[in-house]
């Protein structure tokens, strides 16, 4: 997520941190001096943390940025499981919180009264910290709830409408494709990364890993998954959407140029978008709701990234390390300060109606030709299954994944099979490690 989070960074402009009012946090007990260590790749947040000291005078706060990715994960698991070297506060992915909570190095916050506090996030996001309802493993930072973006002037000069549907969609990509000879696609499918796929198929209500006991349910193969990837292999095989790398300097010359016309992006996506094509395209781009399998349904969406403030059982003041998580993830300055220094959407309610996510004339929304971005986004959240969950080994199948569909763009498996393949090479690997796993 580096690479992401420095093109958001760059995309977005200092705004004015408008306030709202903030629920009442915990106050510290006596009046003795604490030091935390934070772990973070938020740009900027030494800066916020500001606010944080003068408002408690009594906690200092050292933030040490490691720049996210492989290796501070790497970094922060050997500590864990040294059992010295932790910071008191680190930056997890949804993604990756399950692996490391079975580390048994993660403080349950509900013995700090997190789950007073539950009420003030959106609420799929608490059942990213919180599988169970009961112990509290993190503190939800920030969301990528998926939409559409797309090129209004693209669609314009093919004569397709933006899709609501993902019929819709099919035939506008093919007609995208008939009258442009080839040389424009209207979409483009990620084979890289999982996640983007993940999400397209939680938007269809899929499951992928789910708690069973002590054990785990495993379905890397759901008819949601099927669904989604058959979909799309056959708007590849018909050449109706392309397969560039994501991020890579190929997508962006393609995006810029008109030859790719729409993506499905999370909330920090369109900030990348701004930060890379610069004034190439600008303007032009629009954001939309997520087609929907069922013409005329409520808008369904699915989730990519996304991350938490964990406090480590080798913090020496885990009540202080979880009052500076739940304000720099309530407080709206600390949340309106994330999102101007590092594109990070919000996962508190109140967050998403800070006036500066709302700011038409600063980037992203800018880029966008100045349409409101953040409503777009805050409606897609809302419509995020709550019940999403992930594995411990998420890791592998992260990994696997991009395996089995290289194989299937090459024609050596089909859409199935390749599926199939993802869920018992990944359900082998789970049950290795030691897991109770089906």
């Amino acid at each position: 997520m580096k690479k992401i989070a420095l093109l958001v960074s760059l995309a977005l402009a200092a705004a004015p941190l408008a306030l709202a009012a903030d629920p009442a946090f915990p106050k510290p007990e006596g009046n003795d001096k604490v030091s935390l260590e934070v772990w973070s790749w938020v740009p900027g947040l030494d800066k916020t943390v500001a606010a944080f000291t003068k408002q408690y005078p009594n906690i200092a706060v050292k933030v040490v940025n490691l720049g996210g990715g492989s290796a501070t994960y790497t970094k922060l698991r050997t500590a864990l499981k040294a059992g010295s070297g932790a910071p008191d506060v680190a930056q997890i992915e949804y993604g990756y919180l399950s692996s490391f909570a079975d580390t048994g190095g993660l403080a349950d916050l509900s013995k700090y009264g997190a789950n007073d506090y539950k009420k003030y996030f959106v609420p799929w996001t608490w059942g990213q910290v919180s599988p169970d309802g009961q112990a509290v493993y993190a503190i939800p930072q920030d969301t990528g709830p998926f939409a559409m973006v797309y090129r209004q002037d693209v669609l314009r000069k093919y004569g397709v409408a933006v899709p609501k549907t993902w019929a819709q969609f099919a035939t506008a990509a093919s007609t995208v494709n008939s009258k442009s000879a080839g040389k424009a696609k209207l979409g483009n499918f990620y084979a890289t990364f999982s996640p983007w796929f993940i999400a397209l198929a939680w938007a269809d209500g899929g499951q992928f890993f789910k708690r069973e006991g002590d054990g785990w349910v495993q379905t890397l193969n759901s008819p949601s998954a099927k669904k989604v990837l058959n979909y799309w292999y056959g708007l590849i095989k018909k050449g109706d959407v392309s397969t560039v790398p994501a991020f890579s300097a190929d997508y962006w010359n393609a995006a810029g140029a008109g030859q790719i016309g729409s993506n499905f992006e999370a909330a920090w996506g369109p900030g990348g978008y701004a930060g890379s094509l610069k004034d190439k395209s600008a303007g032009q781009w629009r954001a939309a709701a997520l087609p929907q399998w069922t013409a005329g349904s409520s808008v369904k969406s699915g989730n990519w990234g996304g991350s938490s403030n964990v406090v480590t059982t080798q913090s020496k003041h885990p009540k202080e390390a979880t009052l500076f998580a739940l304000w720099l993830n309530l407080s709206s300055s600390a949340v309106a300060a994330n999102w101007t220094n590092g594109g990070l959407f919000p996962a508190s309610a109140q967050g998403l109606t800070l006036p500066v996510l709302h700011d038409k004339t600063k980037n992203p929304s800018k880029f966008f030709g100045g349409q409101d971005l953040s409503s777009v986004y805050a409606q897609a959240s809302k419509g995020v299954n709550v019940n999403f969950q992930w594995a411990p080994w998420f890791p592998f199948a992260d990994d696997n994944y991009t395996k089995q569909i290289d194989l299937m763009l090459k024609g050596k498996l089909t859409p199935d099979q390749a599926l199939d393949a993802w869920q018992a090479e990944t359900l082998a690997y789970a049950k290795k490690e030691g897991y109770t796993v089906r």
